[in-house]
């Protein structure tokens, strides 16, 4: 089983602006049929509770300095799926077949993640990653790093080639 987790853009002043609101409804509405557990991963998970609702679980990344790495954390630590894919509210949903795709490449290679493309590698855009990465993710989360490359670097990901899909 695997979760979608939908990365949302950091909010200044805690509110949320209105195509925000809008795509993150749309957003968890296309996924909803494909996903049993959706989380949202926000800075200010009370502006999304009003438009999310009981539709998705909404969850604050573990330490707010270290971004996508400690949201990545947070959605892996608290899930109770074995895997992620990583979607995000303001990208359009490429469709189940993608996210059929990069599942079977990852149980191919028992890989435990998979990078979608080169050009998203550092914001794990449409990527999938399973609890095995879990270990890597708390040393560089606990040791306040942020870089994506020193994480990518300790895990044996698999690249796919698959970037005609959007």
């Amino acid at each position: 089983m695997t979760a979608a987790v939908i990365l949302t853009i950091p909010i200044q002043d805690a509110q949320i602006h209105m195509f925000n609101k809008t795509k993150i409804i749309e957003l968890i509405s296309e996924i909803k049929p494909f996903f049993s557990e959706i989380i949202v991963i926000s800075d200010h998970p009370s502006s999304y509770l009003p438009y999310v609702k009981d539709r998705a679980r909404i969850l604050t990344p573990y330490q707010k300095r270290n971004g996508l790495l400690s949201s990545l954390y947070t959605a892996l630590s608290l899930t109770k799926s074995e895997d992620v894919w990583i979607l995000h509210e303001a990208m359009k949903f490429p469709g189940i077949h993608l996210f059929s795709e990069l599942k079977a490449l990852k149980d191919k290679k028992n890989s435990p993640a998979v990078i979608f493309d080169e050009k998203y590698k550092n914001s794990f855009l449409y990527s999938m990653f399973d609890k095995r990465v879990l270990k890597h993710l708390n040393n560089i989360v606990a040791n306040s790093k942020t870089h994506v490359d020193l994480f990518l670097n300790q895990i044996n990901y698999t690249q796919a080639a698959i970037s005609d899909h959007l």
